[in-house]
């Protein structure tokens, strides 16, 4: 079991303001929510409570002694909010690892949290230095303790720290990209996983692209086979390939490139429970799925569970052969800004239609047939040099993320792609007060019951 932490930016940075930067000890309590998989358990914070006043009882550069009040007011907090505990403290005089006495205090300190809260989690503690976080640990229910492997920090960047960051010798052949971005970015790739939904044309050439940069696994979910008709547009795929899992040709496409990338297989879509899931051991996802209801569910995934996710899709207007216009557009779904709703990118009416198909559809086909639920369209026109365009534009927005390569005035989140008017216009869009994506409470959420607060099909 690996330990990871996410914060939301503005919630790191209120705790660097509080923390850093003193000449004496600080300290705060972090409440987090749960998200739980088979291999990670994911603490995702919610909210800061500095120590402050009166509950600080002595103080200096190199100890700090706090009020028990301070203490199960944040334990408190913490269980009404069915939530877990993170206890963070500085070390001004830089020293990087968790003292002999810090020890001693948290040892007593979790005890009594794992008490007074119910909650079914772990909870953690944090050392920050004036070079950032330098130590970081969860305590489990008998008294040891285990390393949190990375911590997450979400917004206009996506930030990651990892206590061993090893010494690995970066491949020869990744030597023109380290040229590029440095060998620190080429490591951090090397430690992602990155989710893919859909590998139809522009998510095969998304997976493509992240395997050759050096994205250590990548999960992929697509539950469709594969079509000899697509083959004009889908990377790796061969005309015999016909009735193929679309999923076997991507992992063919990774065997065949052999940089060793981890390939993650998931055979369904994400309308599943059991396949969106699995997405939950993501640091960040690829949407390339081109169904509503597949789109409205990864809304809802980025919000719950701080996941970025990039959003992408074509559409050519053509008639009789001749184009009218070609529009692409990538959009990153994340905490604060517009998400598809919002934007009008998916309606509620056609992925309540979908979501009915999924899970009657029978009941679906009659309400259809009576009107009352709106028609499936004919396939929408597709060409591999702008699924491709698309693509490219959607892993370059990621690299932005994490490298801030195109400056630190850029932060949109949503880039429309005009092709047939060689254009390209950005725009960066706060969240409708009335949309369900503003609501600070499901920020954050994790694992909740119904998954995603969602009704899902019977599998």
């Amino acid at each position: 079991m690996r330990y990871t932490v996410t914060f939301l930016e503005k919630d790191y940075e209120a705790l660097e303001a509080h923390l850093a930067n003193r000449s004496d000890e600080q300290a705060a309590f972090l409440i987090c929510r749960i998200s739980r998989t088979d291999n990670e358990t994911r603490l995702l914070v919610r909210g800061c409570i500095p120590v402050t006043g009166n509950e600080i009882i002595e103080q200096s550069p190199v100890h700090m002694k706090i009020a028990p009040l301070a203490y199960t007011r944040a334990m408190k907090r913490a269980d009404d909010e069915k939530s877990c505990l993170i206890f963070v403290h500085s070390h001004p005089n830089g020293y990087p690892d968790h003292s002999s006495q810090d020890d001693i205090e948290e040892r007593k300190l979790f005890r009594t949290a794992y008490t007074r809260i119910r909650t079914q989690g772990v909870h953690g503690s944090l050392v920050l230095t004036p070079q950032g976080f330098s130590s970081a640990r969860v305590w489990l229910p008998d008294g040891s303790t285990a390393d949190i492997e990375r911590i997450r920090i979400m917004g206009r960047r996506a930030r990651f720290w990892f206590p061993k960051t090893g010494t690995a010798e970066v491949p020869s052949f990744y030597d023109r990209q380290v040229r590029a971005f440095g060998p620190d970015i080429q490591h951090l790739l090397s430690r992602l996983r990155v989710g893919v939904v859909g590998v139809g044309g522009t998510g095969s050439c998304v997976l493509e692209q992240l395997i050759r940069l050096g994205v250590g696994t990548i999960s992929i979910s697509d539950g469709e086979m594969f079509e000899s008709s697509n083959v004009n547009r889908v990377y790796g795929s061969r005309v015999v390939d016909d009735t193929l899992p679309k999923v076997k040709i991507a992992q063919r496409l990774a065997a065949d490139i052999g940089l060793g990338t981890t390939i993650e297989l998931i055979d369904k879509p994400i309308t599943h429970q059991s396949a969106l899931k699995k997405f939950r051991d993501c640091d960040i996802v690829m949407g390339c799925t081109d169904d509503e209801l597949g789109r409205s569910l990864l809304n809802s995934f980025a919000i719950y569970y701080y996941v970025p996710v990039f959003d992408m899709g074509v559409k050519i207007d053509s008639q009789d052969g001749v184009i009218r216009s070609i529009q692409g557009r990538v959009t990153t779904l994340t905490n604060g800004a517009a998400c598809l709703h919002c934007r009008g990118r998916i309606s509620a009416e056609r992925v309540a239609a979908q979501a009915r198909r999924e899970t009657d559809p029978k009941g679906a086909k009659a309400l259809e047939d009576e009107g009352y639920l709106p028609e499936l369209g004919e396939p929408a026109p597709a060409v591999v040099a702008f699924t491709t365009a698309i693509a490219a534009g959607a892993v370059t927005e990621l690299l932005h993320r994490l490298t801030g390569f195109m400056g630190p005035d850029r932060e949109s989140t949503e880039v429309i792609y005009l092709i047939d008017q060689a254009r390209i216009r950005t725009n960066s869009i706060a969240s409708r007060h009335d949309c369900f994506c503003a609501d600070a409470d499901r920020w954050g959420r994790g694992d909740v019951r119904p998954f995603l607060d969602t009704t899902w099909r019977t599998e």
